[in-house]
């Protein structure tokens, strides 16, 4: 049978230390460790007891059962794993007390400590750091070590999130220690070797403290073929400095057994206790004398308590060495006096019934950290039963193939209420937490009291008991029947699952209807308070037949489908409607939905409306989300079609006329106000546009070109009805232009004519919509214009707007004559002259406006100019140009003489 003591705060370690010197330090208050499954539980009054196991993880390199670590270390590796740098192992094993089977041992606590040290006085201290040796580097973290338990596929990371303490820089000698709960661990891998590794230490050789690492286990469990027991483990960090004495640790709480032997021992770990260093000591307080005593065991001696033994009651190590180099594990029975024949000497230290005691530690020489103490001391209490079993299933009796339930199922619950010890029970209470799966508001009690009991008291569901609250049955007074076998007082209960889907989708949801409870009362005559769990039963076969059950009673509860089932819903009612303005809001009462499994309605919101974005009709999908308690979601949706087939009207503002004026560079265009159409549709109108020529324009901004411009308007519904009307813009021009002429001289051509055009006397006419025409009253010259002429420049707009001006045109007759000789003879006459005339030897000269003379140099002739002479032409014509050209004139003498 399980038993547990109702102290909940039994071992409350208050640590008021008797300090003889202000130099003594408490980093962290010692104080009970509890379990994670039990966190009010301080204490374990059980059938059954504590091992402690551990080992170093770093010795010396020139090792000596007498040297201190504060020489030059290096790690202990016992394991064939490469990744590790440091590890060593330690088997774990349990009592064989009164027959005992250690395999059919309960484990209910297991923690795990490790303690090292990495950095000498003076240097900065760090929670991680990096190690490199064989190639390997590693950071270690005070935090962290890795542990691999018996037939472990392989090593585990823990992580101690910052328990206990992890001293700042320089402080305690940067000694640290750590702690983390392993009891799901142990109870997974059970009795065997168990290997930690990585503690974060350093080899070498730093100062005269060294360095130090290693580790060490404590596991209580229960066996019903065993002693009873009080059991605390405790735990802080005390640092012990040199030449401090006295530390008390006052432990209260526990009740010894009434009479007879009282047994007890002690386990404890600490750290950086050196063998070659004494004067350290750990002491108890005699009961008989008042007076501490030191103490020892079989490894140390009592004014070297903390020497670097390992003494764990002989369980196997590797490495198994006699000097651990600042590692101390003990766990021995202390001499309470009562194994020697001296009767008055009987239980010195605990004595029958008694309930605290103080322990005080101190150091002459030696400085060192404790960490834990753990106690365990023979203890009485009555013996109550109460008995969990599991009768039915969602109505069936349970078995391989009815198991589990899922949301909304339930099973019934017995439970079976004895006394099987010696005393009647005062006080007693069965309490039932309930699971916090299960639906605290749907319950179904039946219970019944057998002679010798009765009670008035009737059992009740009490919300205030427990997180989740709890089945509470106030007993009264369970008597000792006859047969220890009679049972006393029955409960059966209905545990129905719940269906709160913020329970059951919760991160943290156990997925199991995990059952326990507890009897709890006073012996009637030793007044022994108690707190005893419920049992399942006993083992009816294997290797532990009789051994009793451990609560929790566990149903699986298949639960996935359920949170993830989801709602059912079905579409809405299609509508339709004429005019988009008709589209009624969103209305979650249109969904036709249905209740969720769990009893409460979905939850119905609007998701969105999506357009098919088509013709007239046009459809939209209206989606409105159904979710349920869970989160689980569908989609429904609901058709809406708009049908509109009446077009809109539309009359245009009149028509426009306007005259324009030049924008300044040359542009005839103008913006026009046209005005609004005026629109009117039996749904709305949805947009009204302007074209031109089929391109869309902006009406404010459009600029209008000269002439008549259509602007046709069209209005359009949401439907995609439309109408249209037409806007006559007509731009006018009216101004003038501006004529500009410039005087030009020109030249009479070889032909004696001369042309021009109006470009030639334009000098920048304009017009502010731009010149469509240039034109002059005359364009060709003769030798007859040869002088000033005047012309006239007519400019034309694009609009037949016409502007002119004058130019004096100036034609001159450059071109010189052409002048032709031709040689000729002439006769002298009998006066024995001749003469000539220029056209005589003028050969046909000409010139484009007409010969005005003709002039030779020689016109007479004589005698003496018989022969050929030069004579040259000048041709002249009415412009004064000349040309010239010469002629050969023969003068003969065909006069005979005269014979008188």
């Amino acid at each position: 049978m399980t038993k547990h003591s109702k102290h909940w705060v039994l071992f409350v370690i208050l640590i008021m230390l008797s300090i003889c010197n202000t130099y003594g330090q408490v980093r962290v208050p010692f104080a009970p460790r509890t379990a994670n499954a039990t966190p009010t539980q301080t204490s374990y009054t059980i059938k059954g007891d504590f091992s402690m196991v551990g080992n170093t993880n770093l010795t010396l390199v020139n090792y000596g059962d007498g040297t201190g670590n504060n020489n030059d270390m290096v790690y202990v590796d016992v394991d064939s794993d490469s990744s590790t740098m440091n590890s060593s192992s330690a088997t774990l094993t349990f009592s064989t007390e009164n027959g005992a089977i250690p395999e059919c041992s309960n484990i209910i606590y297991a923690g795990l400590y490790w303690t090292g040290r990495a950095f000498g006085d003076g240097e900065t201290d760090t929670e991680t750091f990096t190690v490199t040796k064989d190639g390997l580097t590693k950071t270690f973290d005070k935090q962290i070590v890795r542990i691999q338990g018996p037939g472990a596929p392989g090593y585990q990371e823990i992580d101690a999130n910052g328990a206990i303490a992890y001293p700042t820089n320089g402080d305690d000698r940067n000694m640290y220690s750590a702690y983390a709960e392993i009891t799901d661990y142990v109870q997974q891998y059970g009795l065997g070797e168990y290997f930690v590794a990585d503690i974060a230490t350093r080899e070498g050789l730093v100062d005269a403290t060294g360095y130090y690492g290693g580790w060490g286990m404590v596991v209580v469990y229960e066996n019903s073929q065993m002693q009873y027991r009080d059991i605390t483990v405790f735990d802080g960090h005390a640092y012990v400095q040199s030449g401090i004495a006295n530390y008390e640790i006052p432990i209260s709480g526990f009740n010894a057994v009434q009479n007879g032997d009282v047994n007890f021992k002690l386990g404890l770990m600490a750290g950086e206790g050196d063998v070659p260093w004494t004067g350290d000591y750990f002491e108890m307080l005699r009961q008989d004398t008042n007076v501490y005593e030191r103490l020892s065991h079989s490894g140390n001696t009592t004014d070297n308590f903390f020497n670097s033994s390992i003494q764990t009651q002989g369980n196997p190590r590797n490495p198994n060495l006699l000097n651990n180099t600042g590692v101390d594990i003990v766990m021995f029975d202390v001499d309470n006096g009562n194994n020697n024949a001296d009767p008055t000497d009987d239980n010195k230290f605990i004595d029958n019934n008694q309930t605290s005691t103080t322990i005080r530690y101190g150091s002459e020489l030696d400085t060192y950290i404790i960490f834990n103490v753990t106690f365990a001391v023979d203890a009485y209490v009555p013996e109550p039963e109460g008995v969990l079993t599991n009768t039915s299933i969602n109505g069936n009796p349970p078995g391989p193939t009815n198991d589990s339930l899922e949301p909304g199922e339930d099973a019934i619950f017995d439970i079976d209420i004895r006394n099987t010890g010696t005393e009647a029970i005062n006080n007693a209470v069965l309490t039932i937490p309930v699971p916090p799966s299960i639906d605290p508001s749907s319950f179904n009690i039946i219970f019944n009291t057998y002679a010798p009991f009765s009670t008035p008291n009737v059992p009740a569901y009490d919300a205030g008991v427990g997180p989740n609250g709890s089945v509470v049955w106030n007993l009264g007074t369970l008597p000792v029947p006859t047969d220890p076998d009679t049972v006393l007082a029955d409960i059966s209960f209905t545990l129905t699952v719940t269906r709160d889907c913020s329970i059951l989708s919760d991160a943290t949801f156990d997925p199991t209807v995990t059952l326990g409870g507890t009897l709890s009362g006073t012996g009637a005559i030793s007044n022994i308070s108690f707190v005893s769990d419920l049992i399942q039963g006993y083992e009816t076969d294997g290797l532990c037949i009789g051994e009793p059950i451990p609560i929790p009673a566990v149903i699986d509860i298949e639960y996935l489908d359920y949170i993830n089932e989801p709602p059912t819903a079905s579409n809405p009612d299609p509508i339709n409607i004429q005019c988009i303005g008709d589209l009624p809001a969103a209305d979650i009462n249109v969904v036709t939905d249905e209740s969720d499994n769990s009893g409460i309605a979905p939850i119905v919101a609007f998701v969105s409306d999506v357009s098919d974005n088509g013709s007239n009709p046009e459809i939209i999908t209206r989606t409105y989300s159904v979710t349920d308690d869970c989160g689980n979601t569908i989609n429904v949706e609901q058709t809406i079609t708009i049908n509109d087939t009446t077009n809109p009207t539309i009359t245009c503002q009149s028509d426009i006329s306007e005259t324009t004026s030049n924008d300044g560079i040359g542009n005839c265009t103008t913006t026009v106000a046209l005005g609004t159409p005026t629109t009117n549709d039996n749904c709305g109108v949805a947009s009204v546009v302007a074209e031109v020529n089929g391109s869309t324009i902006d009406p404010v901004t459009f600029e209008f070109d000269l002439g008549a411009t259509t602007v046709t308007w069209t209005v359009t519904d949401f439907a995609g009805n439309s109408a249209s009307c037409d806007q006559i813009v007509t731009i006018t021009d009216d101004e003038d232009p501006t004529a500009i002429c410039q005087d030009i001289t020109v030249q009479l051509d070889a032909s004696g004519n001369a042309s021009i055009t109006a470009a030639d006397i334009d000098n920048g006419s304009s017009d502010n919509c731009g010149v469509a025409s240039l034109a002059i009253d005359v364009t060709d010259f003769t030798c007859a214009n040869v002088g000033a002429n005047t012309v006239q420049l007519t400019v034309t707009d694009d609009n037949g707007n016409t502007a002119s001006c004058n130019a004096t045109v100036t034609v001159q007759d450059n071109v010189d004559p052409t002048a032709i000789c031709q040689d000729i003879t002439v006769q002298l006459d009998a006066s024995g002259n001749a003469s000539i005339t220029a056209a005589d030897i003028d050969n046909g000269s000409s010139d484009n406006c007409g010969v005005a003379s003709l002039a030779i140099d020689v016109t007479d002739f004589t005698c003496a100019n018989i022969g050929a002479n030069t004579v040259q032409l000048t041709v002249t014509d009415d412009n004064g140009n000349t040309a010239s050209c010469n002629a050969t004139v023969t003068v003969q003498d065909n006069v005979d003489p005269t014979a008188i």
